[in-house]
């Protein structure tokens, strides 16, 4: 039996600087039919199983608590969604949390503010994040994968090595082809303005991407340098973030992120569409977009042991498919810079 699944009842993995975390923490009561609460203070209890199993999943404290139930584990609204459903059905703290967090919208909506209100009070009060995730040592993506991550194969393996925290840098080099709706080409000049993506019909275009870490952050950054024929060079520079489970949001320069769902499914890397943000002051708030942007898929395979195909399109409910751009890379530099 491993130190997790000696873990019973319910855990709560909290931010001990932060006052309301903490009286939130306290004033949790939970059914007596889910066992114990026990209650994990994130900056003291560093050495815990808990919490070495939640730098091992790459969930990020800073971005949420844990709670931790039958070898479950449910962060941020997702937690607070835990509370309002399993909450023992008294006290005001539990009524409020039954009230605003049941429902998926209200929790995804309240969420960011509450996250950006607990990020203020640490600010004020001269406390640091916990950076949590900061000495992990793994890659951004694995805990993503899950248990699939040992059956991708390595070209993947090297796409996705980037870590947390740290000036991990990894290239690949390839051609793409990009078409797009014509309503898109007549905003092609200020779409390069803002940094979005390239919106012309061009074929066998050298691009170079950069796969960044971020020195101070959990992000994995993709820097696409696209030599369009004809053109000046063009950059399309974008964040991804994991936000738990397999899910992470891409943002992009100009505010407007992405919402998408990681999965390794036959033989491929399948990125499902979960919708949009937008992002307010570094917090990503969910904005209801499909009706009007339509949805984003994209896969990723691998085509040798060091090259990999891609594809991503945007397909509208009435207009259909609007925009594509797919193409074929070669990992060219794998190597970790700055490393001692």
């Amino acid at each position: 039996m491993t130190a997790l699944e000696k873990l019973e009842g319910v855990w709560f993995v909290y931010d001990g600087d932060c006052p309301i975390c903490e009286q939130a923490a306290k004033a949790l009561r939970i059914k007596q039919s889910l066992g114990d609460l026990h209650l994990l203070d994130a900056r003291s209890d560093t050495d815990h199983p808990l919490s070495e199993a939640i730098n091992q999943k790459q969930l990020d404290l800073d971005e949420g608590m844990v709670i931790f139930h039958r070898q479950r584990f449910y962060h941020g609204r997702t937690a607070l969604w835990f509370m309002s459903v399993h909450a023992a059905p008294q006290g005001l703290f539990n009524h409020i949390n039954r009230l605003f967090f049941r429902f998926e919208p209200v929790a995804r909506a309240l969420y960011p503010v509450m996250r950006a209100g607990r990020n203020l009070l640490l600010k004020l009060r001269g406390k640091t994040k916990i950076r949590n995730l900061q000495n992990t040592n793994l890659p951004i993506l694995q805990p993503v994968f899950g248990d699939a991550w040992k059956h991708m194969p390595s070209v993947m393996h090297a796409h996705y090595a980037n870590r947390a925290f740290s000036n991990d840098l990894h290239i690949a080099k390839g051609h793409m082809k990009v078409e797009a709706g014509w309503f898109l080409r007549l905003l092609a000049p200020m779409s390069r303005l803002i940094g979005g993506i390239p919106a012309y019909n061009q074929s066998d275009i050298p691009v170079e991407v950069r796969f960044e870490s971020e020195p101070a952050g959990p992000g994995l950054v993709f820097n696409r340098a696209f030599k369009l024929h004809g053109m000046k060079p063009y950059v399309f520079r974008s964040t991804m973030v994991p936000m738990g489970g397999n899910l992470m949001i891409e943002k992009m320069s100009f505010g407007l992120c992405w919402r998408v769902r990681f999965s390794w499914r036959a033989g491929q890397v399948k990125l499902a569409h979960a919708g949009y943000a937008l992002n307010f002051f570094g917090i990503p708030v969910t904005v209801p977009l499909n009706w009007l942007l339509g949805s984003i898929d994209a896969y990723e395979k691998a085509t040798g042991p060091n090259s990999f195909a891609m594809a991503v399109t945007i397909h509208h409910p009435i207009w259909g498919a609007y925009y594509s751009y797919s193409g074929e890379f070669t990992m060219v530099s794998m190597k970790e810079v700055g490393d001692d």
